[in-house]
């Protein structure tokens, strides 16, 4: 009888074990969606501004066509990169976008009468500012990714990860 007893403790013990554990990978995994989500919304933000910023450039910059290509080629990328949900693929995607816009930035900014443009400064301004905002954000998907994967990589987390389909998250790089 106290073998019995034993024995369905133990039982009990181990069920409310993998049903904490269980829990605790379904939260991370929400925490890190919201992350997600968030920096996805910021990025949102950005590729909304592109178009302003193309626009009051082009009336200044008609030559510098391809410039204006290479930027919406990459804002482009990094929309189907976004699509994926793939942590490397928006990385990337967001690297060369960064860069194009930066370049965008600086050749305006030689033309006088466009880096003196009121309209000019509030969108060089908007775009440094979700720049912060997005790094800010990148940070804390990463920290919900890392606490998340740090969680499928241990016992019992790895057991129940395995066999509740638990995949690990990448990493949002900053380059």
């Amino acid at each position: 009888m106290l073998f019995g007893l034993i024995v369905f403790g133990a039982i009990v013990l181990v069920v409310f074990l993998l049903a904490a554990t269980y829990n605790g990978l379904v939260t991370g995994t929400e925490r890190a969606a919201r992350a997600w989500n968030e920096l996805d919304a910021l990025l949102r933000q950005r590729h909304d501004e592109i178009p302003k910023l193309i626009e009051l450039c082009e009336r200044h910059l008609q030559h510098e066509r391809a410039v204006f290509e290479r930027v919406l080629a990459a804002r482009m990328e990094v929309f189907g990169a976004r699509q994926t949900h793939l942590a490397d693929a928006v990385s990337r995607a967001e690297t060369t976008l960064r860069g194009e816009l930066a370049a965008l930035i600086a050749l305006a900014s030689t033309n006088a009468e466009l880096g003196a443009s009121p309209a000019f400064g509030m969108l060089r301004q908007r775009n440094s500012t979700l720049d912060r905002e997005i790094v800010e954000r990148r940070a804390l998907y990463n920290e919900a990714a890392a606490r998340y994967n740090a969680a499928i990589a241990r016992l019992p987390g790895n057991v129940v990860a395995m066999l509740g389909g638990f995949r690990p998250l990448g990493a949002l790089d900053a380059e």
